[in-house]
């Protein structure tokens, strides 16, 4: 399996205390950890650790921290064939405090450039290529070049140009705050009909996606045979929740390429979330694949056969079905909660009777993207 990982690159120094420190005040700790981060870079680490022949393809500064990053890929087998060095930029950092009395996570990042990657003309044939959403010309080149491939989009954090990403990926894992500001309505876990109705009309926009929405701390959304299902996220101890979404969508990768149906997928991607929990450092806490499958099989039994056809949902069951809002496990237990089928509301309700969609999505994204406001439903080929 080829991969390529295509965005933005972060170095991670995480810093631990005992408790969030007072302004204006001096603090000393002895606990840093320091690791290569970015969602791509995490992802790529991500796909190398589980087997898979990784390149990662991003921009790093002409500096020490850069000169750390580049040899800790390639001392992780991450390919480094298209990562770009600029000789006038510092490679962006992130300071994570971190709270040991209630795991809390306050990040500082370092201003990043207006920088894009301009050496992009891949030359290596792809099974999987996954961007985050940064990067346009490069990730929208590859999506074209490897039209045979898997490809997906990270859609983490609303921003300007986000939503042309979604013309061209064929998998899109996408956060709530993203899917609300798409739609300009609020998910609420304990009513599912709003999930239901985000989901599906994300669908309709977008219907040549197959379409994941994760809630932080709560599951993912997604669609089985025409119908919009829950998978509740498990709950177990947090040490450190840095880049576990972007071991998830690592993980969809993987199974998706790796012929899994969409149900295993999903399942293994949950599983590797909960497990990175547990370790501090973004890339330093990736499970090894083979923890991660032996939890499914000791939940669910042997993962089913490779290379099953997987079938993309362009389309939602309109007909609603009792709905139970995913009840939550004990702290005490780590377990794989039951899928719940959502209901799929004939109207969607709009999240606020003051502002139309248009409004929403402007405020969000800074401006009105064309095929959300025109019913163009049309995607590019790639």
């Amino acid at each position: 399996m080829k991969t390529l990982s295509i965005g933005r690159l972060m170095y991670d120094v995480n810093i631990l205390m005992d408790g969030y420190p007072q302004e204006g005040t001096e603090n000393i700790t002895k606990e840093m950890i320091t690791c290569s981060g970015g969602s791509a870079n995490i992802i790529a680490y991500s796909l190398g650790k589980w087997n898979a022949e990784s390149f990662i393809s991003g921009v790093i500064g002409y500096d020490e921290t850069g000169t750390t990053m580049k040899k800790n890929m390639e001392e992780n087998k991450i390919k480094t064939n298209y990562l770009e060095t600029n000789y006038d930029i510092k490679t962006p950092t992130s300071y994570i405090f971190i709270n040991k009395q209630n795991n809390s996570r306050t990040v500082v990042s370092t201003a990043i450039n207006e920088f894009n990657i301009k050496k992009y003309e891949y030359d290596t044939s792809m099974d999987c290529v996954i961007a985050d959403g940064y990067e346009y010309n490069a990730s929208v080149y590859a999506f074209n070049k490897y039209n045979g491939a898997v490809t997906i989009l990270n859609a983490k954090t609303p921003h300007n140009g986000l939503l042309d990403f979604f013309k061209y990926a064929k998998f899109v894992v996408c956060s709530s705050t993203v899917a609300e500001a798409i739609t300009g309505m609020k998910i609420d876990f304990n009513a599912p009909i709003t999930m239901a109705t985000v989901y599906k009309r994300i669908v309709d926009k977008y219907p040549h996606i197959t379409l994941f929405i994760t809630m932080e701390g709560k599951g993912t959304i997604y669609s089985v045979n025409n119908e919009i299902k829950v998978l509740a996220t498990i709950n177990t101890e947090i040490v450190d929740k840095t880049g576990a979404r972007d071991i998830f969508v690592a993980m969809i990768g993987y199974g998706i390429t790796s012929g899994y149906d969409v149900e295993t997928t999903i399942r293994l991607a949950t599983i590797a979330e909960a497990l990175s929990k547990k370790t501090i450092g973004s890339t330093l806490s990736i499970p090894i694949l083979s923890d991660i499958i032996k939890y499914y099989e000791d939940k669910f039994g042997p993962i089913v056969e490779k290379n099953e056809t997987i079938q993309e949902n362009n389309s939602v069951n309109t007909n609603p079905s009792q709905t139970v809002p995913p009840s939550q496990p004990s702290p005490s237990k780590t377990e794989v909660n039951s899928v719940e089928t959502l209901a799929t509301p004939a109207t969607p309700t709009p999240a606020s009777n003051t502002q139309s969609d248009e409004q929403v999505i402007t405020n969000v994204f800074n401006s009105a993207p064309n095929d959300l406001t025109n019913g163009n439903n049309n995607a590019p080929s790639a």
